[in-house]
């Protein structure tokens, strides 16, 4: 059997990337291949015209360079912790775009000679309680600079520490993970959910790459422990009782909100914190969730935090890169998985910015 071809072996990575079998893109061609064929493009022994391969291109959202450009990082595995809430299909997809993505992101940083290692900012601190998180949250903020400030967006802070962040379009009960490739941490984040459920999936999957749970906890008691992390991180415990009180007998959903918009953090993420910090007693808490209920906020909270969380450093690094005449406009669409016309419009966007 010959060797996958470059085409071949692309091929493979953007039908894993969409998460579709060789039936799934087959149906998709709408009959122009079949699944048969498609095992046989994927081995190297066939090779595509140029309908066909447009019609790739256009069924699986990749650009017709994509199948033609040489991985100059290789990625041989992708690690991350199990999800319930995802297929193995959706598996398959998100270790494919995380390793495709990541691979243009390392390709990239070494052409600029500004390649970004994470180092853990808590030497591998064990985490046992809630309390530990809560004052391990505390240590990041102080070796980060954070002061007091509310974080203006978590993504930016994630990549200034070398920390990759990808925006991933998955099923609605998956919300995060984190992944270690290659000496490099990576944050996935389904990109469905509202900017301020994405934040804190941010700082929860943080939380899971920097927390040291003893290697018995069960996953429940460790998804509490990152929940706790998350939220310190966000809102440290000193300002949430500044603005709250040590103590409350009532406490209403509205002043949450006040706090929503300037911490960046839900009502019900808040609640939970008032309750951790003992501010409120378990029946005020129940009560709240109630109320947060009968109010219909688990379908859309009141209240907005007003910066978006997007990733940036990527785009800079190849704007940069295009400015200083490091990559031709080609090598710049490639890398951003852009056709050339639509990149152009891009550049001229971000010109007129």
């Amino acid at each position: 059997m010959s060797a996958p071809s470059t085409f071949g072996t692309r091929l493979q990575l953007a039908r894993k990337m969409a998460g579709l079998s060789y039936q799934g893109l087959a149906d998709k061609l709408q009959g122009l291949v079949t699944k048969q064929a498609l095992h046989k493009y994927e081995q190297g022994t066939m090779h595509p015209d140029s309908e066909k391969l447009v019609a790739f291109a256009n069924a699986l959202n990749v650009t017709v360079d994509f199948f033609y450009r040489e991985e100059a990082v290789q990625i041989d595995k992708v690690d991350f912790r199990k999800r319930k809430a995802l297929t193995a299909t959706h598996e398959v997809a998100i270790k494919s775009t995380v390793r495709d993505r990541l691979g243009r992101y390392i390709e990239l940083e070494k052409l600029m000679s500004d390649e970004q290692r994470f180092t853990d900012p808590l030497a591998g601190r064990a985490c046992k309680t809630g309390e530990d998180a809560e004052k391990l949250a505390a240590l990041v903020r102080k070796d980060w600079g954070l002061g007091r400030q509310p974080i203006i967006s978590v993504y930016e802070l994630m990549e200034e520490h070398g920390i990759k962040v990808i925006d991933w379009e998955g099923p609605e009960k998956f919300f995060g993970l984190h992944a270690k490739v290659d000496g490099h941490v990576v944050v996935v984040v389904n990109s469905i959910h509202n900017n301020v459920m994405r934040r804190f999936t941010a700082a929860h999957e943080l939380g899971h790459a920097l927390l040291r749970p003893p290697a018995d906890m069960p996953e429940k008691e460790q998804e509490s422990l990152c929940h706790r992390f998350a939220a310190a991180l966000l809102i440290p415990a000193d300002e949430f009782t500044r603005e709250i009180g040590e103590k409350r007998k009532k406490l209403w959903l509205e002043e949450l909100v006040i706090l929503k918009e300037y911490w960046g953090i839900s009502l019900a993420a808040l609640m939970r914190r008032a309750l951790d910090l003992e501010v409120i007693t378990p029946s005020l808490y129940k009560w709240l969730c109630i109320q947060y209920s009968r109010q219909h906020m688990r379908e859309k909270e009141p209240g907005e935090f007003a910066y978006t969380e997007r990733t940036a450093r990527f785009k800079q690094l190849l704007l940069h890169a295009l400015a200083q005449e490091a990559l031709s406009l080609g090598q710049a669409a490639s890398l951003m998985n852009m056709k050339m016309g639509v990149f152009r419009r891009y550049i001229l966007e971000s010109d007129q910015r």
